[in-house]
C-alpha cells in the first residue's frame, strides 16, 4: 500500500472552522485598508497540523491554500495577490507546525509550550515577511507599516486557537464518569461569573462612569474564573472558557468599547485585546498542562500498583511495612484470597496478634518486639493466620528493620510468604 493510499480525506473538513474564522477575523478588520487587526484562521491550520499524521499535511496544505485563497479573493478582489497570500498563509502554518513538533515531540508539557511559542513566532515571522513584502513591493510603502499588526494578529490567533484544540483532542472521557455534581456546579458557577465579569468589563457603558484604574483592574476578573474552570473542567472546560472569553472581548472591543480603547488610534483595542487574549491562552495552556502531568502521574502509579498487586498475588505473597513510630501495619496484596478479611483488617501489631493462632502468639510479640529494638535476625519466622472461611493460613515471615539517620529503627518491611490453609482435627469427644 502506498503512503497517499493511507491519507485521510476526511483531513480536508479542517477548512470549513479555517474558513468561519476567516470570515470572523475580517468582520473585524479596516474595510478601506484591510489591515489584519484579528486573524485566527492560523491557530485551527497550526491545531490541525498538529492533530493530524505528517501522510495528511499534504492535504491540509491544499485545504488551507484553497480556503485562504477563497477568502483573500472575496475580501480583496486581485487575483495575484490572493494568490501571493493563499501561498504564504497555508506555508507559514505549515512552518509554524513543523517547529513545535521539532522542537517538541510530545504535545504535552512545558516544552510544548516553549515549543507552541516558537513555533507561532516562526510562523508570523515567515508570513509577515512574505505576505507584507509583496504587499509593499505591490501596492504603497504603508504596508510595511501593518506589519506589526499582521505580526500580532498572527500570534495572537496561533496562540489562542492552536492550545485550545489540541487539549480538546487529547481529552478521553474516563470511566468514572467525569467531575462529580459538586465539580460541576463549580464549574458553572465559576462559566456564569466569567461570562458577567467579561460583559461588565467589555461593555462601554457600564466603565464609562468607572476610574480608569477601576476599569483596568475588572480586567483581572475574567482570567480568574477561566483559570478556575480550567481547574474544575480539565482541558475542555478551559478550552471553553478561552473560546467564550475571545468571542465576546473581540466582538466588544471591535465596537469601540472595553478597557483598552484609546481615542486617538481606534483599533489600539482589538491589537491590545488580543495580547490580553493570549496571555489569558498561555495562562489556561500552563494550567492544563500541570494539570494533565499530575493526573497522567496519578494514573501511572495506579497503573504500577495494579501490575504490583496482580504480581504479588500471582507469587502467593503479601508484602508489609510497619511503622514502629505509630504502630500501623500496611499490607499490600490480595488479604480476601489470603485471609479472608477486606483491605485494612489488619492494620496494627494487635489486629495481627488477635488473628493469629493462640500458640504462635508469644512467639510473634517476642518476633515484633526485637525488631522493634532493631534486631537484624533474616531467620523466617512461621506463624498461622486464622482464615475467615475456617483453617489457619501458615505464613513465613521474611523482613528486616530498617534503621533512620540517628540509628533508630524507622520502619519493619518485608514479605509474608503464603503457605496451605491447614485445618485442626476435631475433637475425639
Amino acid at each position: 500500500m502506498t503512503g497517499t493510499s493511507t491519507r485521510n480525506p476526511l483531513c480536508l473538513l479542517w477548512a470549513i472552522p479555517y474558513l468561519l474564522c476567516g470570515v470572523f477575523s475580517h468582520l473585524l478588520n479596516d474595510p478601506v485598508s484591510h489591515a489584519f487587526f484579528v486573524w485566527l484562521p492560523p491557530g485551527v491550520a497550526v491545531g490541525a497540523y498538529l492533530l493530524s499524521p505528517r501522510r495528511d499535511w499534504p492535504l491540509l496544505l491544499l485545504g488551507f491554500f484553497c480556503a485562504q485563497l477563497i477568502l483573500s479573493l472575496v475580501w480583496r478582489g486581485q487575483p495575484a495577490t490572493a494568490v501571493v497570500l493563499a501561498v504564504t498563509g497555508s506555508l507559514s502554518s505549515l512552518l509554524a507546525a513543523w517547529t513545535v513538533q521539532r522542537l517538541s515531540p510530545r504535545a504535552d508539557g512545558l516544552g510544548f509550550v516553549a515549543a507552541l511559542l516558537a513555533g507561532a513566532a516562526v510562523g508570523a515571522a515567515s508570513s509577515a515577511l512574505l505576505g507584507g513584502g509583496w504587499l509593499w513591493l505591490t501596492q504603497d510603502a504603508h504596508a510595511l507599516v501593518r506589519l506589526r499588526t499582521w505580526v500580532t494578529a498572527y500570534l495572537a490567533g496561533v496562540l489562542i486557537l492552536a492550545p485550545a484544540l489540541t487539549g480538546w483532542a487529547r481529552f478521553r472521557p474516563r470511566r468514572s464518569g467525569g467531575p462529580g455534581l459538586r465539580d460541576l456546579a463549580l464549574g458553572a458557577a465559576a462559566y456564569a461569573l466569567m461570562i458577567a465579569s467579561t460583559f461588565m468589563t467589555f461593555d462601554g457603558e457600564m466603565i464609562a462612569n468607572l476610574p480608569y484604574v477601576v476599569s483596568f483592574e475588572l480586567t483581572y476578573l475574567p482570567l480568574v474564573f477561566a483559570v478556575l474552570i480550567a481547574l474544575v473542567w480539565g482541558a475542555p472546560g478551559g478550552t471553553l472558557a478561552m473560546a467564550t472569553l475571545a468571542l465576546m472581548a473581540l466582538y466588544q472591543s471591535a465596537q469601540g468599547e472595553g478597557p483598552f480603547v484609546e481615542a486617538s488610534d481606534p483599533w489600539h483595542v482589538l491589537l491590545a485585546t488580543q495580547v490580553y487574549l493570549v496571555v489569558t491562552a498561555l495562562l489556561l495552556l500552563l494550567v492544563n498542562t500541570l494539570r494533565g502531568a499530575r493526573a497522567q502521574a496519578l494514573e501511572y502509579a495506579e497503573q504500577w500498583r495494579g501490575r504490583f498487586d496482580l504480581a504479588l498475588a500471582g507469587s502467593h505473597q503479601l508484602m508489609y511495612r510497619y511503622n514502629p513510630n505509630d504502630g500501623t501495619l500496611e499490607l499490600a496484596g490480595d488479604l480476601q484470597d489470603a485471609f479472608g478479611v477486606p483491605a485494612g483488617a489488619v492494620a496494627d501489631l494487635d489486629a495481627l496478634l488477635a488473628r493469629a493462632h493462640p500458640e504462635d502468639r508469644s512467639r510473634l510479640t517476642m518476633h515484633w518486639a526485637a525488631r522493634r529494638a532493631g534486631a537484624q535476625d533474616r531467620t523466617p519466622l512461621l506463624f498461622r493466620v486464622a482464615h475467615a472461611d475456617g483453617g489457619w493460613r501458615l505464613v513465613s515471615d521474611r523482613g528486616s528493620p530498617l534503621a533512620d539517620f540517628d540509628g533508630s529503627v524507622a520502619v519493619v518491611a518485608g514479605m509474608w510468604r503464603l503457605g496451605e490453609i491447614e485445618h485442626e482435627p476435631a475433637d475425639a469427644g
